[in-house]
């Protein structure tokens, strides 16, 4: 299994495939987003480089499958064409006029000794119709949900990376001799995705149908809304809410309460970071909002008030003129780096499990209730030695309270 995403979720991934014994060397970490043609260029130079034979299969993190064994036997066909050195695509039977999936409209079957699975030739892909079109689509019966689920050789993809994108090829092959990512290399490739980069234009694309599987794409807050449990008006109340008289509303929130009075189609996310209230036939605009806020240079977009460590995560409670209060919690048998600020002092109070700390020469332990104070410039760790979570109150004193005030004598994790 290899997994691709951005750098910033490098923690909250390791968190997530720990107990599934995932190799660090099987992450692969874009210093930014390009899309997905160079996501996947990225994963296929890496696998060819292991064995040039590999099948690769894609599957977005994004997709529910309700029928996963069923998802397994479309699979196996697929990778039966795949050997015949196609490019297969999956293309999911729709359930209705959907105008926010793109679409794949098949013609004649695709004939192959090598390859005796059901698969077709495209006709053409087309983005995301109106609803008018999204009906004659299913009235012809040729049309089928483009689903972003696709296996092929390493290779093979490659190869038509080479054709149709020279240039990104040309970009991987450095990449991929080289011992690390080079961010430098990887900021100079444009961004496209694999569907108008590869897909539209190479002679080796196929689709194999596949149908009951329970798919959904997960992509926008409207389709998650359609999974989730709902009460006897539709609506979909996932937070400490009070609601009268609302009708097909999805409310998700964690902290604060919301009430709404006579909403109707409206979706409300409440997170740390921001409040997100909108119809819920515009859901997908949310990509508007946060290139506004890239465009304004605000910070939202990745800065967050939780953020997770290769040791736990800490969240921002509360910050000011001079003070800055989180909430830290460390996993078990986890240790922070050997470590000191040049600009700020700490306090730590402990109000679960039992903390291990190192200030300069001297270690102590402090349990729920004890406190401990760390100078400006003290040499200091903080670890959880138990089998139990640790939590701290850190309230941090200084001018400078930026998380770059750090300098690592040591460090489990590699860091820098």
């Amino acid at each position: 299994v290899y997994i691709i995403s951005n750098e910033q979720y490098k923690f909250q991934i390791q968190h997530q495939v720990a107990e599934f014994a995932v190799p660090a060397s099987n992450i692969i970490l874009e210093p930014q987003g390009k899309n997905t043609a160079p996501a996947v260029g990225l994963a296929a130079a890496y696998i060819f480089k292991r064995d040039p034979e590999a099948v690769m299969i894609v599957l977005p993190a994004d997709h529910r499958i309700n029928h996963p064994e069923r998802l397994t036997t479309v699979l196996k066909k697929a990778i039966e064409s795949a050997a015949d050195n196609k490019l297969v695509t999956i293309g999911i039977k729709p359930s209705s006029a959907h105008t926010g999936y793109g679409y794949v409209k098949i013609k004649s079957p695709v004939t192959s000794h090598q390859s005796p699975a059901k698969a077709y030739k495209v006709d053409k892909f087309v983005e995301k119709p109106d609803k008018k079109t999204a009906e004659k689509y299913i009235k012809a019966k040729t049309y089928f949900w483009n689903s972003g689920m696709f296996v092929w050789k390493a290779g093979v993809i490659l190869d038509e990376i080479k054709a149709h994108l020279p240039e990104l090829f040309r970009t991987l092959a450095i990449i991929s001799q080289a011992k690390e990512l080079d961010s430098r290399i990887w900021a100079k490739i444009s961004p496209i995705s694999i569907d108008y980069g590869i897909l539209e234009k190479s002679k080796r694309v196929v689709v194999i149908p596949a149908k009951d599987l329970g798919w959904s794409d997960l992509g926008s807050w409207s389709a998650f809304s359609a999974i989730c449990d709902k009460d006897k008006n539709g609506n979909v109340l996932q937070a400490d809410c009070v609601d009268f008289d609302s009708k097909d509303v999805s409310i998700f929130g964690k902290s604060r309460l919301i009430a709404t009075i006579g909403l109707k189609d409206t979706v409300i996310v409440d997170t740390d970071d921001a409040l997100l209230v909108c119809d819920k036939s515009r859901t997908e605009d949310v990509k508007k909002v946060v290139d506004h806020i890239k465009f304004a240079k605000r910070s939202e977009h990745f800065t967050h008030k939780t953020v997770k460590r290769p040791w736990g995560s800490y969240t921002v409670i509360n910050h000011g003129n001079g003070f800055k209060v989180k909430l830290v919690q460390i996993d078990p048998h986890k240790r922070l780096s050997l470590q000191r600020h040049l600009k700020r002092s700490e306090h730590w109070v402990v109000v679960e499990g039992e903390a291990k700390v190192t200030i300069d020469r001297d270690v102590y332990f402090r349990g729920p209730n004890q406190s401990i104070y760390v100078p400006q410039k003290g040499i200091h760790r903080l670890e959880n030695a138990t089998n139990n979570n640790l939590k701290i109150v850190e309230v941090q004193c200084g001018q400078y309270l930026e998380e770059d005030d750090i300098e690592r004598i040591s460090d489990d994790f590699q860091r820098k």
